[in-house]
Order: structure tokens, then sequence, then C-alpha cells
């Protein structure tokens, strides 16, 4: 008697978005300054239950992977732009058609009696720390305790080196491919090699209410840096090498809503983060939502931002002083399908107003001038926001507004939208808005700009469409600009 073997089915997912832009960018007499023709396109697979799963079962072992490729050329500069023979043209780290591999890992969940998990390959880690690219392997385990543990360790993800990008790297430092440069040749872009870099983090697990984590991480600079920063044309620039820290920084974000039966009034979430090397702390964040109805929401959020850097940049040599945003924002369902949304902040910053107490610093002489530093006390910058949506089905109709004010300068304006689906098929859509903004230190340079734009489209499929859009900028410092795109969006799920 001849039998079949046993069958399992993997669930494949494709998806694949393009965007195609031409447009020129014209001085105000009409000459082209950048020709750009652009083509970004991505191709993300995935495939599930790559190992048989009992359906029936909550902590039966999973296994899957996870990829996507994103490919951003621009046909419309200048090939000398991103050859290194050419150094009157060369943009340092440009490329005409850079591929990257934005992730691709496999993942293993609820193995081992559903202990363990794991991640390997190229991944994206968000946390308190913020956004994160490696190449390397994640451990997880999730007790019965109410906590998991987890352990990850590889190579930075940076530009330069192949299919990456340097999207997630710490600012601060111009790095990328130096092949076939001259040594003489912008110091200031240093050369990227591999970074080597680890971390953990404990989290709660298993409470619905509540949710914690504490996250820490580590990230090596190798290779060599360019100390100088500009050719001096009588010497070659002087470099050093080693292994040096170029991270190391700690934090902790939580999210909680009320207790099970208690009545659901309210959440909060936060966050803070250390830096270690720059010894201070560079973010805080807090939201407190207010569930008024089931209708209305109102929140205060509040905002710490101070900026920290690569330990190889030179901008740790620089004062930075932090920024305060704080905001309040509500959110009412005037119906089913009419929204309203608006808010305001305020962001209060400072300027360094007294001397460096830095010996060695070279402004020495300079900081002991105490005209040097203005007083600024406490500056404030203050904004607004607001919104009404119309949604029906596919179709939307919005208006927005929104203002920026502050000493400095000012912005302010709004628009009008709608993006309808007729026949279930054919898209239409169309946008159309009026801001206007000032320059306080150039008096000259405010104006007033009308934009509009226009589509057209047709739906493939649930999650697959075609879309060609056309844009118009005017205003009385650059003229007319006007900008075509097409979008193509296609997702296949078996």
């Amino acid at each position: 008697m001849l039998t079949a073997p046993a069958a399992y089915a993997l669930d494949p997912e494709i998806t694949s978005d393009t965007a195609a832009q031409f447009y020129d960018v014209r001085s105000p007499t009409g000459e082209t300054v950048l020709a750009r023709r652009r083509l970004t396109t991505t191709l993300g697979v995935s495939t599930y239950d790559l190992i048989p799963h009992d359906h029936t079962t909550r902590n039966g072992p999973e296994l899957s992977f996870r990829a996507r490729m994103r490919y951003d050329a621009d046909y419309g500069a200048n090939g000398a732009e991103a050859d290194a023979g050419s150094p009157n043209s060369l943009v340092p780290g440009f490329s005409r058609g850079p591929v990257d591999l934005m992730y691709g890992y496999l993942e293993g969940r609820k193995l081992a009696g559903g202990w363990l998990g794991f991640k390997l390959g190229r991944q994206y880690m968000v946390d308190s720390l913020g956004w994160w690219s490696f190449d390397g392997g994640e451990v997880k385990i999730t007790t019965p305790y109410y906590f998991s543990t987890e352990v990850y360790g590889g190579l930075e993800v940076r530009g330069g080196m192949p299919l990456s990008t340097p999207r997630f790297e710490r600012d601060g430092i111009w790095r990328g491919d130096r092949s076939g440069y001259d040594p003489s040749l912008y110091p200031s872009f240093q050369p990227s090699d591999v970074a080597p870099a680890m971390g953990a983090a404990i989290e709660s697990a298993g409470v619905t209410w509540l949710h914690g984590r504490l996250s820490y991480r580590r990230v090596y600079n190798t290779g060599s840096s360019n100390v100088s920063e500009y050719a001096s044309g009588l010497i070659r620039p002087v470099t050093y090498d080693g292994t040096r820290i170029s991270q190391e920084r700690i934090g902790y974000s939580f999210d909680a809503t009320m207790p099970p039966k208690m009545p659901q009034v309210a959440g909060l979430k936060g966050g803070v983060s250390y830096d270690f090397y720059n010894a201070k702390v560079a973010t805080i964040y807090g939201s407190l939502d207010g569930y008024v109805s089931q209708r209305l929401t109102v929140s205060v959020d509040y905002d710490y931002y101070a900026p920290t850097y690569d330990a190889d940049s030179i901008w740790n040599f620089f004062a930075g002083e932090p920024m305060n945003d704080i905001g309040a924002r509500a959110d009412l369902n005037v119906s089913d399908t009419v929204s309203i949304a608006g808010g305001g902040h305020v962001r209060i910053f400072e300027a360094q107003t007294s001397p460096f107490t830095n010996t060695a610093s070279p402004n020495l002489v300079i900081a002991n001038n105490p005209n040097y530093f203005p007083t600024n006390g406490s500056a404030f910058d203050e904004g607004f926001n607001a919104a009404i949506r119309h949604k029906n089905g596919e179709n939307i109709e919005a208006v927005r507004a929104s203002g920026n004010f502050g000493k400095d300068g000012d912005r302010v304006g709004g628009d009008i939208s709608l993006e309808h689906v007729l026949y279930s098929r054919y898209i239409a859509e169309g946008r159309t808005g009026l801001w206007h903004w000032n320059d306080k230190l150039r008096p000259d340079r405010d104006a007033v700009g009308f934009q509009a734009v226009a589509g057209v489209g047709y739906k493939l499929a649930p999650r697959s469409r075609v879309l060609f859009e056309y844009e118009l900028d005017v205003n009385r410092l650059v003229g007319l600009r006007n900008r075509a795109m097409v979008w193509l969006n296609v997702a296949v799920t078996k």
C-alpha cells in the first residue's frame, strides 16, 4: 500500500512598495539646480509556520522568517557625484543606486515549553534607547514568573558596509566607504568599519495592564578615524586606530492602564535613558491619557531631549543644552464617521550663557569675556494643531491647520484633502493648502506658499494599488515648482 507523506501548510506573504518621483529643484530665475529622477522600492517576504504547529495549543513552538530589501536610486544625479576620482563633483557617501537589507531574520517563539525564543539575522530593536539595527542574534527567555530576559550581540548596521544604511547610527559622525579616496580628500568623512555590539534587557511578561522594560546597550568603534577634520594641504591627515567606545546607554520604559475590574479611565506611559559616555540623562518622556468617555480622550505629554553623540564625534567637545516640550491634546469622535483632534504645545530651551570652566578649551580667552555669552534666560516657542476628518467606508475628507511661533520665526497654515474610492476600484484624491512663514532674522525671506496635489489610481486588490500624483508648489521666493509621482503597492498572501 502506497501512502503520501504528511504535508504541512506554510503561510507565505509577499509585499512590495514602489515610488517613482520626477522633479527639478530650480532657482528663482528658473535655472535647474538639481534634477531628480528617484525610484524607491521595497520587497518584503515573510513565511510562517516553518515547523508543524498545533493551533489547538497556546504554547506550541513557532518558527518564521521575515525579510525586506530596499532599492533607493536617483537616476537624475550626476555620476561624478559618486566618483571619488572627481573631487570637484564628489558628494561623499552618495550612491546613485544603493541597496540595503532593512531586515532579514529567522525567529523562533515558544520553544522549550514556551520558555525560549530567538532571532537570528539583521533585525530592528525599538525601546527606550530608540530605533536601532544590528546583525547578530538575540535569545529571549520568558518565565512563568511575570518577567522575561534577553541578551543580544553582533555588529551594528552602519553606512558604507554591504547592504547597509547609516540611518540608525549614533549622530555626530559623517561615516561611509572611503574606497578609492585620496587620504587628503574630505578627511572629515570617516572610514566605516565593523562595530561590535552587545546588550541585555529585562521586561515584564504576562501582565496585560502593566508593561515595563529595562534595556542596556554597548557599541564599540573599530578601525581608523581621522583626527584632522580639514585637509591642511601640507601634511597628511592624522589618524588614530584601535577599539574604543561608540555608545553605552541604559533606559527604562513602561506602559500602564487601569487594572482589570477597575474603571478604564486613564493610561500612563513614560521612559528615561541615560548616556554613560556623556554622563547625563539623554531623554525623558511621559504621557497621561484620560478617557473621559468612549468618544473623548484628553492627554498631556512631556518630552525632555539632551543631544548626545557617537564617542568619536567632535560635537562632544561643544556645549549642548536640552529641550523641554510640553503639550496637551484631545481626540473626539463626534460620530462613527466624524472625528476632531487638536492640541497645543510649548518648547522651552536654553543657550549657553556662562563661561566655560574647562581650562583646556581653546575658547578660554573668549569665554572670560563676560559680554561673549548673551543672557537669554529660557526661550519659549509655542504652537497648535487641529484637524477634522470625515471617514465613510473607504472615502476620507479632512481639514487640518497648524502653527508654530517663536521669537526667531513663525509658520502657520492649513490644507484640505480628500480620497475617494469609486466603484470599489477607482481612486481619486486631492489636497490644497496655504502656508505662511517668516524668518525674523531675515525679514526679506517671508512668503506665502500655495500647494496643490491631484492623484488618480486603481485598486488591483484589497491591499494592492497603483496611484499617480501631480504636485504644484508656488511662492515668491522660488517661483513655480512641480513634481510627479507614481506609487505601486502590492501585497500577496496565500
